[in-house]
């Protein structure tokens, strides 16, 4: 078995749509949800959160999930295979400790809010896992063969794959442009947000006074 089987991440892919569409879920944004509202005290509001978070995200559980119902309970193989799966979650991994730093230099974000709970979780858990399940599940539907007795509902799964894919993409370049909160400043030292009104020391923080 190997090592990405021991973690479970093949099963969610194995198991069927629903199964894989729920767990994506889970990890982005209805974990995302949580843990801004444990951890920070703040529920997900349109006004400070980033498309991709809110709209993009469950886009793309949804193309894992009918890439997941396209292979079938099948291994994905091939290039959607379990160790190319693993190269896209180390490279997704890598990609987000790079924006960590990246967000910081170019004061995206401030030290405070790079390490609130939110982004923690965003840098270091959704882009590994979406990485692995998106590569496996939608590259591994995408090359199952249309055939069966309804191949047309196949094709239009697989394009449903590649829009939201697409989606999630244009979401992410139109956030980047659009900066908005995204994560308060943030005390582990109490455990919470620190208190408002907070100094416009960052582009977020900037565009979240701006939207007030």
């Amino acid at each position: 078995m190997s090592g990405s089987g021991l973690l479970g991440l093949d099963a969610v892919v194995q198991h069927g749509p629903w199964l894989a569409t729920l767990v994506s879920l889970a990890v982005t944004p209805v974990g995302y949800a949580a843990i801004a509202a444990a951890l920070e005290r703040r529920l997900l509001r349109l006004r400070s959160e980033f498309v991709a978070l809110l709209f993009g995200d469950p886009l793309l559980a949804v193309s894992i999930g009918l890439g997941a119902w396209l292979l079938d309970g099948r291994d994905p193989t091939g290039v959607a295979g379990t160790q190319y799966s693993l190269a896209s979650s180390l490279f997704w991994l890598g990609f987000g400790l790079l924006q960590w730093i990246t967000d910081l230099r170019a004061s995206f974000y401030t030290r405070s809010q790079i390490f609130a709970p939110t982004k923690i979780w965003h840098q270091v858990v959704v882009y590994p896992l979406l990485g692995y399940w998106t590569w496996a599940a939608c590259m591994g539907g995408l090359m199952t063969p249309d055939t069966g007795p309804a191949p047309a509902f196949q094709v239009a799964a697989k394009a449903g794959i590649v829009g939201g894919v697409v989606l999630w993409m244009l979401a992410n370049v139109y956030d980047r442009r659009h900066p908005k909160l995204g994560h308060p400043p943030y005390s582990w030292r109490k455990l919470r947000p620190q208190p408002a009104p907070w100094p416009p020391t960052s582009i977020s923080l900037r565009a979240y006074l701006a939207r007030r």
